[in-house]
């Protein structure tokens, strides 16, 4: 180890220049430590996979492998900083096609950066397998599948398509594994003739659908005849309702589930059938609800049905009408404080309901409500609040609004004054020079003059002043 004196000997035979460089070099490993530490260097794997793009494909060629889903799964080195910065969009992976013939080709995944500080250190998949293949088309026709039934009663006949066939287009090993176009149609029931559009897919020989083939056109219109075979006919059922419901009550209507039925048998016994059948009578005489009730078929001579009863419900509602009726205003939210003043006595509300519900309404039943909560003294025009009963709708109110007036019972008090501050007495003026009294002198004295302050007040009326009487003098 040197000693500090050969240091300090070998730093002085050093050059000017020598240490210059030295310095420069020291001051920039110093400098570069504390960039690192601010900033340090980083290798993580990237958050997003990079969505992997075919460039150059030739003309006329076509892969067998869906290549427009594949992504790219990036390591990468850079600053901190420069990696929480870094987005998706900065980053692209791509496969090259170019002058690639039909065949199977094994082709670099290529990673290019916009920013120069990141570099990519490992990437997964470098390489992809891609089958290219010619693209060709032919002609296949379009089959119909029946997914369900049409009615009890009713028969499909042979589908018909337009158009008939469609062209695919695609790789070649793709398109000669089609052996046929679908179009499914669903009947749901029908008695009578279906036509939808529907789309087309293209399935192999084991009935599983190809993918990655173009279909042309991508739908077709489908035409289902759907007939009745003979031996059957369909007929509505007609209820026989007799009765009448209660007064002040109404028929709604008459339902019946099924509303019709298919009938089997011989041609002939079918023709006779007049396009109905009845069921037997259901009576509503007196009825205030609705009534329901399973009635069976009546059916011709040789005749049948798998159904021989349907449900039936009759609809019975009471008669709806309207009344005016007469009610004083209650007032709420009113403090004990306030006088209120009703301009009006009574207001008119028109309702509405059943007719025997209308016919029972009680005069408490329908409140006319003044909500007078918040208002402060003063003329208010206020809207009135009708409470009705369940079943009955107001129709509305005459006025529709009332004047109110709200007074305050409260006396306002004068607010209370400050007593004036008491000022020091006046002193009383100086007495004039003592004059000698009447009996001493034997001359009257002169009355002593008072001085008035003038009042705004009128004056009141002057009556004459009674004699004053004269003091005698002494001889």
């Amino acid at each position: 180890m040197l000693r500090f004196d050969e240091i300090r000997r070998y730093s002085r035979s050093m050059k000017p220049t020598t240490t210059l460089l030295l310095a420069v070099l020291l001051a920039f490993v110093v400098w570069f430590i504390a960039i690192d530490q601010e900033n340090p260097m980083i290798r993580e794997e990237y958050s997003e996979p990079i969505l992997i793009e075919v460039r150059n494909m030739g003309p006329g060629l076509q892969s067998v492998q869906d290549l427009t889903n594949r992504t790219a799964v990036l390591t990468l080195r850079a600053p901190q900083r420069t990696l929480e910065s870094l987005h998706a969009e900065d980053l692209f992976a791509i496969i090259d096609l170019a002058n690639l013939t039909a065949g199977s080709h094994e082709v670099e995944v290529e990673i290019t950066t916009l920013n120069p500080d990141v570099e990519v250190i490992a990437l997964e998949p470098r390489q992809l397998r891609i089958q290219l293949e010619p693209v060709i088309s032919r002609f296949v026709p379009v089959e119909v599948e029946i997914m369900d039934s049409a009615a009890f009663g009713y028969d499909w006949q042979e589908p018909l398509s337009e158009p008939a066939e469609v062209e695919i287009t695609g790789p070649r090993t793709l398109v000669s594994q089609v052996r046929s176009v679908i179009a499914t149609v669903f009947l749901r029931n029908a008695k009578s003739q279906v036509e939808q559009v529907r789309p087309l897919i293209a399935r192999n020989a084991q009935n599983l659908e190809v993918e990655r083939v173009d279909i042309e056109p991508v739908t077709a219109r489908i035409v289902v005849p759907v007939v009745q075979p003979p031996g059957f006919k369909e007929v509505v059922v007609r209820a026989d309702v007799k009765g009448l419901p209660s007064p002040n009550y109404r028929l709604t209507g008459v339902n019946v589930e099924p509303q019709t039925v298919v009938l089997s048998g011989s041609p002939s016994a079918l023709r006779e059938v007049p396009g109905f059948v009845e069921t037997t009578t259901l009576d509503i005489e007196g009825a205030t609800d609705d009534v329901r009730d399973r009635l069976a078929l009546i059916l011709p001579e040789n005749v049948s049905t798998l159904q021989d009863s349907v449900l039936v419900t009759v609809g019975v509602a009471p008669l709806e009408s309207s009344l005016t009726v007469t009610r004083q205003p209650i007032v709420q939210g009113a403090g004990d404080d306030m006088r209120i003043t009703v301009s009006l006595e009574e207001v008119q509300v028109i309702v509405s309901g059943p007719l025997p519900r209308l016919e029972l309404l009680g005069p408490e039943e329908v409140r006319v409500l003044l909500d007078l909560t918040g208002l402060l003294p003063g003329s208010h025009l206020v809207e009135p609040t009708v409470v009705v009963p369940e079943g009955i709708v107001e129709e509305g109110v005459i006025p529709e609004a009332i004047e109110v007036m709200i007074e305050s019972l409260v006396t306002p008090t004068a607010p209370s004054t400050p007593e004036p501050e008491e000022t020091p007495d006046t002193p009383p003026p100086a007495e004039s020079t003592t004059v000698p009294d009447a009996e001493t002198t034997g001359t009257p004295a002169p009355p002593a003059e008072e001085t008035v302050i003038p009042s705004p007040v009128p004056e009141p009326e002057q009556t004459e002043p009674p004699p004053t009487e004269t003091p005698e003098t002494s001889n």
